[in-house]
């Protein structure tokens, strides 16, 4: 199908962020064999996690460009939600790593327990009615406009990576140590910023019903920049490179 301009943004932009957060979370990843600290591996394949939503406007951004059809809704969902509850595992395993170590197998098992009854009603739901789950706007095909029972677990995961990544991140910018207190400042960003672009993008096919409006085109490329900047200030809070070092210490 012919691609209108927001589409064809909102495509570009969520491939472009999709790129660069398996190219941070691999980075992360690979520090694993330098420190022999699992974090590392935990942090990088939660960061690859939490971007995995945006993988099927990608992959059907470039279906479009290619072949001009679009990734089948089955896929689109399995893709966009399966892998959420691993992302928030190693996420939550890294932070208890870190933080409230006590409390880590408490949890863990929590988690693990939600998880597992969030892919089981995600399966009855898809095989019982797909549209239980939710429905591909027809005008605009990197929309999708989920169910209830899909929106309150992206809005519980969503907020459960902002308050124990702000928790994380506000340990560190009490710390004196003004390396440490900068990659405090910008985790702390890097999860606002994120949970912020998120909730937008959510709203705006809802906000939004006429894709030809130019201020839609407008928020998705807003949004879809908030994405990326948050990937950018979450690999500079875990990894603080040298040239994120001097830019930002020079300015304190």
């Amino acid at each position: 199908m012919a691609l209108e301009l927001v589409d064809f943004l909102q495509g570009s932009f969520s491939l472009v962020f999709v790129i660069i957060s398996i190219i941070i979370g691999i980075t992360i990843l690979s520090k694993y064999s330098q420190f022999k600290n699992r974090l590392y591996i935990l942090v990088g394949i939660s960061w690859i996690g939490v971007s995995v939503p945006w993988v099927p406007d990608s992959v059907s951004f470039l279906m479009n460009v290619f072949v001009q059809q679009s990734l089948p809704v089955e896929w689109y969902f399995i893709i966009g939600n399966v892998f959420l509850p691993i992302a928030l595992l190693t996420w939550l395993t890294a932070f208890t790593d870190m933080i409230y170590r006590k409390a880590q197998k408490k949890v863990l098992i929590i988690t693990i327990i939600l998880s597992i009854i969030f892919e089981i009603i995600f399966f009855v739901l898809f095989f019982i009615n797909i549209d239980l789950i939710g429905v591909i706007n027809p005008n605009r095909p990197f929309t999708v406009e989920f169910d209830l029972f899909i929106t309150i677990y992206l809005l519980l995961i969503i907020l459960v990576m902002l308050i124990t990544g702000v928790i994380f991140a506000q340990k560190s910018v009490k710390l004196e140590n003004r390396e440490v207190r900068l990659k405090g400042k910008l985790l702390r960003a890097a999860f606002i910023t994120f949970t912020v672009a998120a909730i937008l993008d959510s709203l705006l096919g809802t906000i939004f019903e006429d894709p030809t409006d130019p201020l839609l085109a407008i928020m998705v490329v807003i949004v879809r920049i908030l994405l990326i900047i948050s990937a950018l200030e979450f690999y500079g809070g875990f990894l603080l490179p040298k040239w994120m070092k001097e830019l930002f210490m020079k300015k304190e």
